[in-house]
């Protein structure tokens, strides 16, 4: 939630008060909130946070939305084992030594992906090795276990599509328009396009064959 705007930079991340990252790159225009946890991600540009999102090991990709309280491809633990307690495999808080460098490895190559233009509600949770298609929008509170389509909006325990926000034509061009992957030239060029009906968007800027 913005309580007041600030000016973002073009190549150095806006970051709020208190938060942590880690093993993280990002793009340009790109703004988290307070008391965030970033840990071996890609931040794409213009991307946004609230307060208090925690993610790890994702992938995100342009013009992505996040309220607050969102988490983003939280980390198992081995419950097909003895013990799943983290002193089991990585115990040197404990006083344990020998870390199971092949089980958090493993860990950090299980990516979720999040697509360009995507809007994700306050305390939602997408779990670890999903993939979030162009355009969708994820309902506050939404458990997503499963990947979710572009363009089609999903809420609730576990996550189920409520309904798409385009027809598939619609949808068709929009991912072959791809305005995510315009220039800041043609961005500020064609900006009060985005205003539009989707229908006229569609029309002045389709991709012809």
């Amino acid at each position: 939630m913005h309580i007041n705007f600030v000016k973002l930079s073009k190549d150095k991340p806006t970051i709020g008060k208190d938060t942590q990252t880690k093993n993280t790159t990002f793009g340009q225009w790109v703004e988290l909130g307070a008391s965030n946890l970033i840990d071996n991600c890609t931040i794409g540009d213009y991307d946004y946070t609230g307060q208090y999102c925690f993610m790890q090991n994702s992938d995100l990709k342009k013009f992505i939305s996040m309220a607050a309280m969102i988490r983003i491809g939280p980390t198992n633990h081995p419950y097909d084992r003895a013990a799943q307690h983290i002193f089991s495999y990585n115990g040197g808080a404990y006083g344990f030594g020998h870390p199971d460098t092949e089980f958090l490895e493993h860990r950090k190559h299980v990516r979720t992906t999040v697509g360009n233009d995507v809007w994700i509600g306050h305390g939602v949770i997408i779990q670890a090795g999903v993939t979030i298609g162009d355009g969708a929008v994820i309902g506050s509170g939404a458990v997503v276990t499963h990947d979710v389509e572009p363009f089609t909006i999903v809420g609730g325990i576990p996550a189920k599509p409520i309904k798409d926000r385009f027809p598939d034509e619609i949808k068709t061009d929009l991912e072959k328009i791809a305005w995510w992957d315009w220039s800041r030239e043609d961005l500020e060029k064609y900006y009060l396009d985005f205003r539009l009906p989707i229908e006229e968007f569609v029309k002045k800027h389709q991709v012809k064959e």
